[in-house]
């Protein structure tokens, strides 16, 4: 079947993930092809059904839908999973036993930027296998069908299963800081189960980062946090990046 496809930018297909600026690198038609490509490649790999969600970047929800419809057209089934962390993606595939899971997040990058983490049949796609992805849409490698979507809240199970393998000693006090990104949508209720008390930090998940950049490897984004941390009395801090993991 003939595709028409949107020119792609070799340099938005990187070592470990799939990433570029939205609109312009990365628009919502050539997300389309990616999730076209992954989902043939899925068939190939003897698989037939994918877990996506996307962090709180603005772009998110558009690129997730565009990622779904790709992958439906593929003859995939898609598991949409909605605004989670990173980790959750990766725990839904294990879960939920689809072995196949793809984030729609820019991890630590400007809020311009967005991209794809990609898990197939248990393989974290790098390398080579990203490449393959940009080789199936240009040769027109792909396969069609009429795959279906359904959404599964994956938090309570994703909660439950860590409460589960924690046990703490004593009760414990933290702070968390994350940064207007995704992970302050979970932070207290998952850290609030294994039994510490929670001092959060920039948890409203706000794609323009108002507060900070979620990026921790920079020392001055853990400015408020060191301070928290002395005027609260917290025995841990912990900083998140924009997609949690």
């Amino acid at each position: 079947m003939p595709l028409t496809t949107t020119p792609l930018p070799k340099e938005i297909f990187k070592a470990y993930d799939i990433r570029g600026i939205v609109d312009k690198t990365l628009t919502t038609e050539i997300v389309e092809q990616i999730g076209h490509a992954l989902g043939s490649e899925a068939r190939h790999r003897n698989q037939s059904e994918i877990c996506i969600g996307y962090d709180g970047r603005l772009s998110g929800p558009k690129l997730a839908a565009a990622l779904s419809a790709g992958i439906r057209k593929a003859g995939i089934d898609v598991v949409n999973l909605g605004m989670v962390a990173t980790p959750m993606v990766y725990f839904a595939a294990y879960h939920l036993k689809t072995q196949c899971g793809v984030m729609v997040t820019g991890s630590h990058n400007p809020p311009e930027y967005n991209g794809l983490k990609m898990v197939l049949a248990s393989e974290t796609l790098s390398n080579e296998a990203i490449q393959g992805l940009k080789s199936r849409i240009e040769n027109s490698q792909l396969t069609y069908g009429e795959g279906t979507e359904r959404k599964y809240a994956i938090a309570d199970d994703y909660i439950n299963t860590i409460r589960a393998d924690i046990n703490l000693t004593r009760p414990m006090k933290i702070a968390v800081d994350c940064g207007n990104g995704v992970a302050g949508a979970f932070a207290k209720q998952l850290y609030n189960a294994i039994g510490c008390h929670v001092e959060e930090l920039f948890c409203e998940v706000d794609g323009h980062f108002p507060n900070h950049h979620p990026d921790p490897s920079v020392p001055e984004n853990l400015t408020d946090l060191v301070n928290t941390l002395k005027t609260n009395r917290a025995e841990i801090g912990l900083a998140f990046d924009g997609d949690g993991d």
